[in-house]
This record gives C-alpha cells, sequence and structure tokens, in this order.
C-alpha cells in the first residue's frame, strides 16, 4: 500500500510540476533563446554527473523498505526531480509554446503532456518491479550500458 501512495505522490507532483513549468516558461519565453546556451550546458552537466553515479560501484545496498513512502515523500520527490523540470521546460519550449500562443491549446498540450508522462511513470514503476531480478543479477553491464547511453545524450545536447 506504502509503493501506490509514494506513486500517487509523484503523479500529483509531476502534475504540479508540470502546470508550474507551463506558468513558468510561458512567461519568460521570449528569454528561452538567451538562456537556452546555460541551460545546455547545465542539463549536458548534470547528464554526465549521472552517468558517473551510474558508472560508481556502490558501497552498500540499502533495502528499499528503509525509505519511507508516503504521498508527501512522492511529491516532494518529483518537485525537485530535475530531469522532469528539464523535460517540462524541453516540451513547453520546443514543442508547445513555438506552435500555439493561445491559452487554451497550452493547456490542452500541457494536459496531454502530464497524461503522456502518468502513463511512462506508471510503466517504469511496473517494469522496474517486473525487472527487479535481472537487473540486480547482470548489475554491472546495465550500469555500464546506461552510463554510455547518459554520455551520449549529454553530447548530442549540443549537435
Amino acid at each position: 500500500m506504502g509503493s501506490w501512495r509514494f506513486t500517487g505522490g509523484i503523479l500529483a507532483g509531476f502534475a504540479a510540476l508540470g502546470i508550474m513549468g507551463g506558468v513558468f516558461t510561458a512567461s519568460l519565453y521570449n528569454w528561452i533563446p538567451i538562456v537556452e546556451p546555460y541551460f545546455k550546458i547545465a542539463g549536458a552537466a548534470y547528464l554526465l554527473y549521472l552517468a558517473w553515479q551510474i558508472g560508481m560501484p556502490k558501497g552498500s545496498k540499502k533495502e528499499s523498505r528503509d525509505v519511507q513512502s508516503s504521498f508527501l515523500s512522492g511529491f516532494i520527490l518529483q518537485i525537485i526531480n530535475v530531469k522532469s523540470i528539464l523535460f517540462y521546460l524541453t516540451v513547453l519550449s520546443a514543442f508547445i509554446l513555438p506552435f500555439n500562443e493561445s491559452l487554451k491549446f497550452v493547456v490542452i498540450y500541457l494536459a496531454i503532456t502530464i497524461f503522456l508522462g502518468w502513463m511512462a511513470l506508471l510503466l517504469w514503476s511496473g517494469f522496474g518491479s517486473l525487472f527487479k531480478d535481472f537487473f540486480a543479477k547482470h548489475d554491472k553491464p546495465f550500469r555500464l550500458i546506461m552510463c554510455l547511453l547518459l554520455i551520449y545524450s549529454a553530447g548530442t545536447i549540443f549537435v
């Protein structure tokens, strides 16, 4: 039951982040070309940091039961999730706002984005549970592949 509360918090946080991202991006849309190079550098640096974290062996493995799984912890975790923040800034500034200036269409597309994000989060959660043993068994090759993919993603930001 705790995992459902936690997942509910993540989903609510994702929706709240989408609304905040929509307001923030729409209000600062004209500044995006000015700050875009800095966001690219910050995004690439964050991806390289994630690659480093994934590539380095972990010291001790904690059981997931040690973590408090509440709605609030899931919500807060999602609100401060840099990947989700960058996701909304990218979707809004690259795919929604350049093509639709009407508030009605921005709200509709943002709602679709939130819904699709919820589906992706639920799939991520489901497949994570399903493949937990497989990933544990093949930890080193999986971490190496994910590390290399993150490094590749960081490089493609500038292409």
